[in-house]
């Protein structure tokens, strides 16, 4: 008996140090174009301007506010409340400076790099928000 997977996978090549210690310029790594349900903390690969592909980690998912003050993100809770949010895969603490609000529209994300000081994400798109469609696949190797 033979069980096959049906998965798409693309591979990429890192550019730039935005995703450091995580993900290093020459690294390679595939994704999954098959998006499934997309996850705070996910590493997905999107072409926001149609010139580039970019890699950034989901922080704000659709309908949440992401909010931005000093040395953390934190994300507004159903009781109206803002929790810091755990970043493990951050290498040191970033300071971001004057006090931020993102509210993450329906059907779209929020994502920033994991080395925040040299990460062109998010916080600096004209359009802070990226839309499924512009979603190309979710890392999952190596």
């Amino acid at each position: 008996m033979l069980v096959g997977l049906m998965i798409n996978v693309t591979p990429y090549m890192v550019e730039g140090d935005s995703m450091y210690p995580n993900l290093e310029t020459g690294d390679v790594f595939l994704i999954d174009q098959r998006l499934g349900e997309i996850e705070r903390g996910d590493v997905i690969v999107f072409s926001y301007d149609d010139e580039y592909y970019y890699v950034k980690r989901v922080i704000g998912l659709p309908g949440e506010t992401v909010k931005i003050e000093d040395e953390q993100v934190f994300i507004r809770n159903e009781e109206g409340r803002y929790e810091s949010l755990n970043e493990p895969y951050l290498a040191q603490a970033f300071d971001y400076g004057d006090e931020r609000f993102f509210k993450v529209p329906e059907g779209e994300y929020f994502v920033m790099g994991d080395n925040r000081d040299s990460s062109r994400d998010s916080r600096y798109f004209t359009d802070p928000y990226i839309g499924s469609n512009l979603i190309s696949g979710k890392y999952i190797w190596p």
